[in-house]
């Protein structure tokens, strides 16, 4: 039998797919993975996410990526904690809150923020509490294409004055998809005086909660 053509396909590995997200193009074989080494890539490094190591007043918190994180408190003091700890870890953040964008300035001159005012009324960076879908796209828009970036959402009481409550459950669930397919953190700060037992135990299937 005469040998094969020197240029016979020879099967001597085999290729493993694994998950990308919309964004990521990859390629597999030999058993390499030639991927992005930006904190917030599209590909999970062994099935993981990235974490960080966030520095605040109240201790150090280590944060996944690709998550929601809700911060069960009455007063936002650990969550502006956490929002300094995140900019001096060099995040780039966009604040979508009640506190007014000079306000968040004064707060944080040293520190590169986006503000935007979450109100019925006013100039500048503005959303409504009655366009949630607004509120999904702005976040969405400066998450994707930040690399390293970070969100946070007050004002979950106040939406949910002008919402019922299962238009706020779909609008965590897209807020949900735009933070793992970003690779991005997302602080949402809760007042649990505001919401029943029953709606908070709900509110908390999106998150991991931060006391």
């Amino acid at each position: 039998m005469p040998p094969p053509p020197s240029n016979a396909f020879k099967p001597s590995y085999f290729i493993e797919y694994y998950y990308l997200s919309r964004n990521a193009l990859s390629l597999l074989a030999l058993g390499e993975v030639l991927r992005t080494d930006s904190m917030n890539a599209d590909l999970e490094t062994g099935g993981k996410f990235y974490s960080i190591d966030v520095r605040s007043d109240y201790g150090i918190f280590s944060l996944d990526h690709g998550r929601i994180y809700m911060i069960i408190n009455e007063r936002l003091d650990k969550t502006l904690s956490l929002i300094n700890g995140l900019a001096s870890a060099g995040k780039e953040i966009i604040c979508v809150s009640r506190m007014h964008p000079d306000l968040l300035r004064e707060r944080y001159p040293l520190q590169e923020i986006r503000g935007v005012w979450l109100s019925e009324t006013g100039n500048g960076p503005r959303l409504s509490p009655d366009q949630l879908e607004k509120v999904v796209e702005e976040v969405d828009g400066f998450v994707s294409t930040h690399k390293n970036a970070a969100a946070v959402l007050d004002g979950l009481e106040y939406i949910s004055l002008f919402t019922d409550f299962r238009t706020l459950n779909i609008f965590l669930e897209e807020l949900n998809d735009v933070v793992m397919a970003s690779r991005s953190i997302l602080l949402i700060p809760v007042d649990p005086r505001l919401f029943d037992p029953c709606q908070l135990a709900r509110l908390r299937r999106f998150a991991e909660i931060l006391h």
